[in-house]
């Protein structure tokens, strides 16, 4: 396993993070349908592979199955909970009532300790803000994560799915005020969506806030296993959120745009040529254009093995190259807040 700092922090962390979404009820869980959700026993069969691989680095969020993600990770995490570098997140509705929601002091105070009690810790090591608040200051958002730094209940504070402006609107206000300043942030970022390239990629590296990549296999896309005679062809087994009628972003993302069909062929076989496989290749293309950490949300064991071999894949310019040329510019892609109830 290769370990990196995270951002401007002495964090280590491994470049291959365990993303826990997958864990839990697929009853309670809010994004995307919960088809791909495993409990407790397959979980813990991922997280075992996956700390025997070397992955310390585990990323959940309160509301993953309703917080049970958090359980079954603080369950695993007894007695290696100094080993592990535990990642999660504030900011969606967790009940119906006006404050249950956003990144107001009231909520943010209440969550954490909920967190810290299902992840059975004193401390969570990366507290990121799910979403962008557009009901609150940010200077109360930043403000009450410095105080929880302090108090100890959180090492570093992060972010996730924002407009490039508010991440550095939140990063100058921090400098200038003495708040802690986000140690990273998470996007989407693939070769089949490259528009984080424009802005939010030089922003980061520009300021030393480390880059973690959520989807970076484009929802399986990039596996191969849905492209066919030349084309992506989305079957009633394929997630419902690459289906058309179904899906979120991902179908008009990764599925739609007629030239990634011929981006994904040009995955395949540069892997067949290297005698590895597509999400190995897809995977060491994201390493190469210098992202901190790559997030495999699995229920398999399996995968983990594949995606820590990537880090063993070395590609040429010329491979670069060939995979990245078809691409088109594409619009951004930005995950709304979720509507409140305050006036």
């Amino acid at each position: 396993m290769d370990y990196i700092r995270l951002g401007w922090s002495g964090l280590k962390v491994s470049r291959i993070v365990v993303g826990c979404m997958s864990f839990g009820d697929p009853r309670r869980q809010m994004f995307g349908g919960g088809g791909w959700i495993v409990g407790r026993e397959e979980a813990f069969k991922v997280l075992n592979r996956a700390w025997d691989l070397g992955i310390n680095f585990f990323d959940t969020a309160n509301v993953y199955s309703a917080g049970l993600s958090e359980e079954i990770l603080g369950d695993f995490l007894q007695g290696r909970r100094e080993e592990a570098v535990v990642a999660t997140k504030v900011f969606f509705p967790v009940s119906d009532k006006p404050n249950d929601r956003g990144l107001s002091r009231k909520h943010i105070m209440k969550q954490v300790r909920d967190s810290l009690r299902r992840l059975k810790t004193d401390y969570i090591d990366l507290y990121q803000i799910h979403r962008w608040d557009y009901e609150t200051p940010i200077e109360e958002t930043l403000s009450t994560l410095t105080n929880l730094v302090r108090q100890g209940l959180i090492r570093y504070i992060g972010a996730s799915s924002m407009w490039v402006w508010q991440l550095a609107k939140a990063f100058f206000i921090a400098e200038f005020k003495g708040y802690e300043k986000f140690t990273s942030t998470q996007t989407p970022y693939n070769l089949l969506y490259r528009e984080e390239e424009r802005e939010m990629i030089p922003f980061c590296k520009a300021h030393e806030i480390g880059y973690m990549v959520y989807s970076p296999t484009a929802v399986g896309v990039l596996t191969g296993r849905f492209y066919k005679d030349g084309k992506l062809v989305i079957g009633p087994d394929a997630p419902d959120r690459l289906k058309p009628e179904t899906g979120f972003y991902a179908y008009k993302a990764y599925v739609e745009p007629p030239e990634n069909a011929e981006i994904v062929r040009r995955v395949i076989e540069t892997a067949k040529n290297k005698g590895v496989t597509p999400v190995q290749v897809s995977l060491a293309w994201l390493f190469h254009k210098g992202v901190t950490t790559a997030i495999i949300g699995t229920s398999k064991a399996e995968h983990l093995e594949e995606a820590v071999g990537s880090l063993e894949v070395k590609l040429t310019d010329d491979e670069i190259k060939y995979m990245e040329e078809p691409y088109r510019p594409k619009p951004v892609l930005h995950i709304p807040p979720v509507p409140t109830t305050r006036s």
